[in-house]
């Protein structure tokens, strides 16, 4: 993994999500929850063992518990920028990161989202999940364990999540390596 993200080569196209607006409250909303489960994990912690009540440690490791699901949350559907050499996430809250093509080990069926159409309104849901070895942090991890894909590092792409989804995953596909059979 590299200390500093450098994005190299030109760039091709842009998926952000389609509404910003609604991903901007949610990045705020989402640094709120996860700002508030530490410091109520910090009060709890302290009142617990300051006071000699034991329930209070045990309530502060389910609160715990919650921050899983904004975390998901935060890595789930990166904005994706590709590029000549790779991609560059930007995910709802964290710094970006780069993963080279080659780092990108196998593309999954999206196991998080609803498929299909939910409503007439509705356009179709669709998506896929992004396997990556080694060129994301272990944040990303949350991802494909959610998913049932194991301690694997992924991230996310959707009809929902990123505007002209069909470039989008054409653009992976065209790009991810070979693997050799075994």
């Amino acid at each position: 993994m590299q200390s500093h993200p450098t994005r190299s080569g030109v760039p091709l196209s842009d998926h952000p999500y389609p509404r910003r607006a609604w991903r901007r409250l949610t990045g705020v909303l989402v640094a709120a929850g996860l700002a508030g489960i530490v410091f109520g994990v910090i009060g709890l912690l302290a009142l617990g063992i300051g006071y000699g009540l034991p329930l209070l440690p045990l309530m502060a490791i389910f609160l715990a518990a919650l921050a899983v699901p904004l975390l998901l949350l935060t890595v789930q559907h990166p904005r994706v920028t590709v590029y000549e050499d790779g991609l560059w996430l930007q995910p709802l809250v964290w710094r970006g990161h780069w993963v080279p093509w080659a780092a990108i080990a196998s593309i999954e069926d999206h196991t998080l989202i609803r498929r299909g159409q939910a409503r007439d309104r509705d356009t179709e849901h669709f998506g896929q999940l992004i396997v990556v070895e080694g060129a994301l942090p272990p944040l990303y991890a949350i991802v494909g364990m959610m998913a049932g894909l194991g301690r694997v590092r992924a991230f996310g792409i959707s009809t929902h999540s990123h505007a002209d989804y069909p470039r989008l995953l054409n653009a992976i596909q065209r790009h991810k390596p070979r693997r050799r059979a075994r």
